[in-house]
This record gives C-alpha cells, sequence and structure tokens, in this order.
C-alpha cells in the first residue's frame, strides 16, 4: 500500500511546524530571560558596592556574602573555583567525532536516496531536513578529519 505523500504545505505538516516554532522560541525566550536576570543583578550589586566605594566604606561582610551568591540560577558551591584548564583534542577525539559525523551524514544521504527519487518534484519535509542533516554533518566530519590530521604530535 502507498501512502499519500506529505508536504509543508499540508495543514498536518504546517502545524507540526508551527508547534516547533512555538517550542523553540518560547525556549528562547526563557534562556534569555534568565540570562538577562541575572545580568540585572549583577549590575544592582555593581551600583551597590560603587556607592559603598563612593562614601569610602568597606560593605558588610553579609552583603559581600550576597553578592557572592548572585550567580542565580547557578549558585556557587562555597568558594569559587579556578576555571578548568583547557584540554587540547586528541587525535581519537577528532576520530571519534569523525566516526559519528559520517554516520550521520550517511543516514541523512540514506533518506535522500530513499526519497529523492518520489519526492523530487515537489520535496517534503523528510527530504528537506535530510538534506540539510546531510550537509550539516558531512561538513562536521570533513572539519574533525583536518583537525584529526594536524594534531600535534603529543596528541596521541
Amino acid at each position: 500500500m502507498h501512502q499519500p505523500e506529505q508536504h509543508v504545505s499540508d495543514p498536518g505538516v504546517l502545524s507540526a511546524v508551527i508547534i516547533l516554532i512555538v517550542i523553540f522560541t518560547f525556549g528562547t525566550i526563557i534562556a534569555l530571560g534568565v540570562t538577562w536576570l541575572q545580568s540585572r543583578s549583577k549590575m544592582k550589586a555593581i551600583e551597590l558596592l560603587k556607592s559603598y566605594a563612593e562614601r569610602g566604606a568597606e560593605p558588610p561582610a553579609s552583603v559581600v556574602e550576597a553578592i557572592a551568591k548572585i550567580n542565580w540560577p547557578f549558585p556557587s558551591q562555597g568558594a569559587p573555583q579556578a576555571p578548568l584548564p583547557w584540554r587540547r583534542q586528541t587525535r581519537a577525539d577528532h576520530l571519534a567525532h569523525f566516526a559519528g559525523a559520517v554516520g550521520l551524514a550517511l543516514g541523512g544521504g540514506a533518506v535522500i536516496l530513499w526519497r529523492g527519487p518520489v519526492e523530487y518534484q515537489r520535496p517534503g519535509w523528510l527530504l528537506i531536513t535530510a538534506v540539510f542533516v546531510t550537509v550539516f554533518f558531512t561538513a562536521s566530519a570533513l572539519a574533525r578529519l583536518v583537525g584529526a590530521l594536524t594534531a600535534g604530535d603529543g596528541d596521541r
């Protein structure tokens, strides 16, 4: 049995696209809102510290402690820690990512080969997504291959 093709202009596909756009838009708004609230809190803390500095007074320990905890929603756990040193990626790291990207690019290519001849005249959402996935992960695989080939001598 052959199922009728679904295209981007079909109501079901269009409503799914609209739902995804709404979800990702709200996710972006929430992330930006948290960042803005955190930034605003830090700016108010800086203003408070400036007011103490202008008066030439040392802020009370409770104020300093409260300002140190402003990292909401990610409060610090005790004393601040130094950032971890950046670890140079090894040749094995690059090759592992290369293998994953090649697998995903081949999967997207298989979908293109499977649906391409059927949807050639009017490509549906699956074919369009497969093209984007294939292009993205092919570029990612090439970047990781270059990284693996140019990894330094001490990088295994």
